[in-house]
């Protein structure tokens, strides 16, 4: 998947699961945990959302904390994937 189609599912995910319609000053140096309050929960349905969104299919063995750092490197994860 091309990394700016990644971006977009990341950051259509992320205002689904935020419950925002924007996401103003949200780049891809945002930090998913410490800027948007995300936690283990509510990552998951970000990944459920854009595994649907994309089709892509995530294994879940090959995640790793580091994947979900910022939206930079969720989007990098997903683009690889994808």
């Amino acid at each position: 998947m091309r990394k700016s189609s990644a971006e977009q599912s990341v950051l259509a995910a992320l205002r689904q699961v935020l419950g925002r319609g924007e996401l103003p000053g949200v780049d891809t140096g945002t930090r998913l945990f410490e800027d948007l309050g995300l936690d283990s929960t509510s990552v998951i349905e970000l990944l459920m959302l854009i595994e649907t969104q994309t089709g892509a299919e995530f294994d879940t063995e090959s995640l790793e904390l580091e994947h979900f750092a910022t939206v930079g490197t969720l989007t990098e994860f997903v683009s690889s994937h994808g």
